[in-house]
């Protein structure tokens, strides 16, 4: 998109975006009970570095949309706009008729847009219960307070690079309803004054809390969370919400597609929401493109969003439920906090966590150190964060013979903790670095918009190039593997090649003698899941161009 550099500018510096810490509270009373990295830095960079060219960015979405907002305005001018919402979206044989409407009480009329297909990504706000689609999974789990803040906490913090402060004390009884505090910025700190420091606090609500949960019970609420009875608190906004771990029973009805959180709602914990839907549209836009550019073909290709997509969209809401209840099964049980108890029985029960010379101090250590461990799965999880596939997208087995890589451990569980790189299908490409003619970048640069991408190892590939594959040589005369990352990773020998989709997915790999050339064509059918066989169309011969030479010479062509 280009926009990867503004990001960086006004994102968290790496020395906050990786920082979590959990203290009783920030008064003067107030104890710090574990400190760590998290999400890729820190102690983790050296791993993540070898999984992605990019680091993790923190970024409120206030200031990210903005960004995405002028890109986009860049891109398509005429295309954006704002102030109107989608009424209602109705599905004919071959288009979807769109009523637009003012999304605020206007002299406005509603208008009709006529689209070909459309891509429902409204925050989860209606289209999806206007399209008749069920949501399954966990609902109404508990209510939740957020603030977006104004207040001079940097100074005040104990460790401010801390991004994500989780607090937990006697008198609330856990984590959750206890609160955590996380960072917006803006950033630099040093070109913005302490006062100006906006924080997000979220609660849930506890019994005592009164009925109407107004601006100025928050700001009871997070005094009394933090201790600082004084604190000059700015309330810029107040949400309440819902938590829920929810996914779309479909997320293709005729020609809409639902996407982001109308088609899936994750809890926040492991921040993979926002990733989640970008994933989705990534998925979704390039096999779009293919069926516009060819009106009738292509639709079990467009189904495949659904069998893709669903899954992991599953699954993260899983995860991430899994997230926010180990605060309260482990880290909390760890430190004898329950909500069911009293002030007095918390304080015993956690006591003895601070106190060196007690008998259960070890234990108590020992307890939060497991529990932490059991965290990782929200703080250090790349297997959750990138090595998640299309099991579907393995059209020849050969990754489920593989166990995915070791992505799959021999018991059938899935391996958060760590990412098994491959280049086997439904997989990502892996990360590498190469180099041609003093430009290094990454492999995944490499991958075109609308295209495939054949990265080979040898010139011959360059024939199987057309209209649907863009080849680009690794060795012989191409681009320079830089340090052996593609070596190690790219699964085949130096006459094979790997067939890359648009969104990064490893669509094939094979060697130059595993089949003839009058088989390419179909196995491009296959990895495009194509509603009539490539090689029976009419079509075929444009694909054929160029290789007649080489179909009367019988020289071979890759396969599986």
């Amino acid at each position: 998109m280009g926009i990867e550099e503004d990001v960086y500018k006004i994102a968290a510096p790496a020395e906050i975006a990786g920082r979590t810490a959990w203290y009783t509270d920030l008064g003067s009373s107030g104890r710090q009970i574990y400190s760590r990295d998290a999400w890729g830095l820190g102690q983790y960079e050296d791993e993540y570095k070898t999984h992605s060219p990019s680091r993790y960015a923190i970024l409120p979405q206030i200031r990210l949309e903005p960004i995405i907002s002028r890109r986009a305005m860049e891109l398509n001018p005429k295309g954006i706009r704002y102030g109107m919402e989608v009424i209602e979206a109705e599905n004919k044989d071959d288009h979807v008729v769109l009523r637009v409407g003012p999304s605020k009480e206007t002299d406005a009329e509603t208008k009709e847009i006529l689209a070909q297909y459309v891509i429902a990504a409204d925050g989860g706000r209606s289209m999806t219960n206007k399209l008749d689609v069920a949501w399954e999974g966990e609902k109404d789990i508990f209510h939740m307070a957020t603030a977006h803040v104004r207040t001079p906490l940097r100074d005040l913090h104990p460790d401010a690079r801390n991004f994500l402060t989780w607090f937990t004390h006697p008198e609330m009884g856990g984590s959750t309803k206890t609160g955590f505090l996380y960072q917006i910025g803006p950033w630099p700190w040093d070109e913005n004054p302490a006062e100006q420091q906006e924080w997000v606090f979220a609660c849930a609500l506890i019994a005592t809390d009164p009925s109407s949960f107004d601006r100025e019970t928050m700001i009871n609420r997070m005094r009394a969370t933090l201790k600082i009875p004084d604190l000059a608190i700015d309330v810029i906004s107040l949400s309440h919400w819902t938590v829920n771990a929810i996914s779309a029973a479909k997320y293709r009805v005729g020609r809409v597609f639902l996407a982001g959180d109308a088609a899936h709602k994750i809890p926040p914990w492991g921040a993979l929401g926002m990733n989640t839907g970008v994933q989705d549209v990534q998925n979704l836009v390039w096999k779009l493109e293919l069926a516009l550019r060819e009106p009738g073909n292509y639709q079990m290709l467009l189904d495949s969003y659904d069998t893709e997509r669903r899954p992991v969209g599953s699954s993260v809401a899983a995860s991430s439920l899994h997230n926010l209840l180990s605060h309260s099964l482990e880290m909390d049980k760890a430190l004898g906090m329950s909500p069911t108890a009293s002030s007095a029985e918390n304080a015993d029960a956690i006591g003895p966590f601070f106190e060196p010379k007690h008998p259960d101090y070890p234990a108590k250590r020992e307890a939060v150190r497991k529990a932490q461990k059991t965290l990782d799965t929200e703080f250090k999880a790349p297997g959750t964060e990138v090595g998640w596939f299309y099991p579907s997208a393995d059209a020849w087995g050969e990754a489920e013979r593989t166990r995915h890589a070791g992505q799959i451990r021999e018991d059938g569980s899935f391996d958060t903790e760590f990412y098994h790189p491959s280049t086997l299908p439904g997989h990502h490409l892996p990360h590498a670095y190469i180099e041609k003619e003093g430009r290094k970048v990454a492999v995944r640069d490499l991958i075109p918009l609308s295209k495939l991408l054949l990265l080979a190892g040898s010139p011959r590939w360059y024939d199987v190039g057309n209209k649907l594959v863009h080849v680009e040589m690794i060795g012989q005369g191409g681009w320079t593997d830089i340090d052996g990352q593609w070596q190690k990773q790219k699964g085949v020998s130096e006459d094979g090649a790997v067939l890359v989709r648009p969104d990064g997915i490893v669509a094939w790999r094979g060697e130059w003698h595993d089949s003839r050339l009058q088989d390419w064509p179909d196995i491009l059918s296959r990895v495009l899941s194509e509603d009539e066989p490539l090689a029976s169309r009419v079509r075929c011969a444009d694909y054929l161009t160029g290789f007649s030479t080489l179909v009367e010479n019988q020289r071979t062509m890759p396969g599986r």
